[in-house]
Order: structure tokens, then sequence, then C-alpha cells
């Protein structure tokens, strides 16, 4: 499962920011979700900015928004668009721009799904914003990120890059470190002194990012199943296991295996293990406390019950073409 996060960025001094101009971050991230290719703009806008005016220039700017919801790698591309703009100081447009900045907020949430509707009028409006503001790119970032294994330098791994406006060779890239979700300057040396002796990047505009990858969805955050799966422990405890097993069952495994926000190689084994919680409970009659959908991903699966994964082969080959 994998994030991005904009984690800092500064402002350099060689731009009149606050009077004449002011700054915009606008991004653009390209993955696949379920059997599509999304794509899921951010916007800072001016609101963002307004507590660091020019008297804060060439000063980090905390950030770590979360440019993407926690989504499952499957497969394919993922292409990240960033770049810090420039924009005609307007009251309109910074009032354009600040309502554009709050609908992109609403993107990167728990299951995506639920809010794809909205993704193509909220990038429609930051390119309005862009076109009539007369945007100008101060610091643009493009690449194309593929899975491992196609022997490029641009493998899709967990860690941070860095953005910099800076001319050739002005910056040492080597020289660079982040230390405590900073970039930094280190000096060469053994690592301890590296760290030790670190100062800010000064002079330059910048933005740094950091790709999360985790090996767990937030579990709780995927309402409709946990929904199901909550019903059907209280129909359960309730002494009605065979309503659960002729009607529940079956709609939790079409839930989950329909879910684009699980991982392929997650929906089997959570299928397993919800059914094998709901087993238990219709066994033990006494169990009056229901478990949360995090504490059934963190059971582990009895020999005897992994028997049953080659039932769900078939129902996982239907929805295959559909939902990768």
């Amino acid at each position: 499962y994998c994030r991005l996060v904009l984690v800092e960025m500064c402002l350099g001094k060689k731009i009149d920011w606050f009077k004449k101009k002011y700054p915009i971050v606008h991004s653009a991230v390209r993955f696949n979700y379920g059997s599509d290719v999304v794509t899921i703009p951010y916007l800072a806008g001016p609101e963002f900015f307004r507590k660091f005016g020019d008297a804060n220039l060439d000063r980090v700017i905390p950030c770590n928004h979360y440019m993407t919801p926690l989504f499952p790698y499957n497969r394919g591309l993922f292409e990240v668009q960033a770049g810090l703009f420039s924009m005609v100081a307007s009251r309109p447009l910074a009032k354009f721009s600040t309502a554009v900045a709050r609908f992109a907020q609403l993107l990167p949430v728990p299951e995506l799904s639920t809010v794809l509707n909205l993704v193509d009028p909220i990038y429609k409006g930051i390119e309005d914003l862009v076109a009539t503001g007369d945007g100008a790119l101060e610091l643009g970032y493009q690449q194309t990120f593929t899975e491992s294994g196609g022997g490029g330098s641009n493998e899709l791994r967990a860690g941070y890059f860095a953005v910099i406006l800076s001319d050739e060779n002005e910056v040492i890239t080597d020289k660079l470190c982040v230390v405590d979700d900073s970039l930094r300057l280190g000096f060469t040396g053994k690592s301890k002194i590296f760290i030790r002796d670190e100062k800010p990047l000064k002079g330059h505009s910048y933005m740094l990012f950091r790709l999360e990858k985790r090996a767990e969805q937030d579990w709780e955050s995927l309402s409709l199943i946990k929904d199901l799966v909550y019903k059907a422990q209280d129909l359960v405890l309730d002494g009605q296991y065979e309503v659960v097993r002729k009607n529940l069952i079956p709609a939790i495994r079409v839930a989950i295996f329909r879910s684009p926000d699980i991982a392929r190689c997650d929906r089997k084994p959570m299928i397993l293990k919800i059914e094998e919680t709901l087993e238990e409970y219709g066994l033990q009659a006494s169990t009056s406390v229901r478990m949360s959908l995090y504490s059934i991903m963190q059971r582990e699966l009895s020999k005897e019950y992994n028997l049953k994964e080659k039932e769900l082969d078939q129902l996982s080959s239907l929805y295959s073409n559909g939902v990768n």
C-alpha cells in the first residue's frame, strides 16, 4: 500500500513573493485503482502560505500534506507531476484558489472510490485557475515510476525525493540528506559526523516528498466491509450463524473482491480470517464482544482453515478481469 506525502518546502528569494505574486503548489498523481487509471489532483493555495509572508522567505515550511490516500499498488505505472507556480496577486483569484484547494483536500481520504466523482471537476478547476491567473511554473517535476524488475532506476520504492530550483552543479546532490523530515546539507565523512554537521539548504526554492509503503491497509477505514462484518458478528452472537453463513458471508466475499482499496494478495486471506472468526463466534456462545476489523486482520489462520482457500479461487477469477 502506497501514499505520497508533501513533507516540506521552501520559497527562495528570487521571486517577489506576496507582493506582485503569490505561490501555489499543484500536483497530479496517476496510478491504477481497481480497473481504472485515476488522477488525484492536489492544490496548496494562498491560504496555506498566508502565515509565511515575505519575512519568512528562505525558511522551511513544514507540510506533511497527504497528496493521495493509502492505496494498493497492484501493478502498472505510478506517475507524479508537481509544480510550484507563481500567480499574479489578485483577491478574486486568491479566493478562487482557496476554494479549489479546500475541495482538493477531500480527495486523499480512505475509500477513494466514494469521492472519485469529485476528481474531474476539481482537476478542471485547478487548470482554470492556472490559466486564468497568468500562472508561471517556477519549479516543476515529472517522473513515472515502474514496478520492480524493469531494469531502470525509477522503480517504485519507499523513500524521499526532492525537487530543487537551482543552476546545474549549484547544489552538490551528494551532500543532501534528510534529517527529521527536513532537507539538509551534510558533509562527507562518517555517518554520525555527516548528520551532526548538517545545515539548512538556503537560497533555493524546493519541495521535499516522501513515498510511504506499508504492509497493511487502514482496515478500519473500509466502512462498507467493516459494517458488514460488524453486522455478521452481531447476528452470530445472537445465535443466528446460519443466517450469516447463507446471506452475509457471500455479501462480504463479493464486497472484498470488488473493493479497489484492497490489494490482490490480501483479498483471500481477509475473507478467510473473517469467516474463521465468525465460525469461532458461532461455536463459542459465551463470546460477547465483537472484534474490530483491524484485530481480525492481525490473527493467524489455522492450517485447517487455509484449506478453504481453494473454494475462493473460482470467485476470485470472476473479478480478476474487472478489479486488480
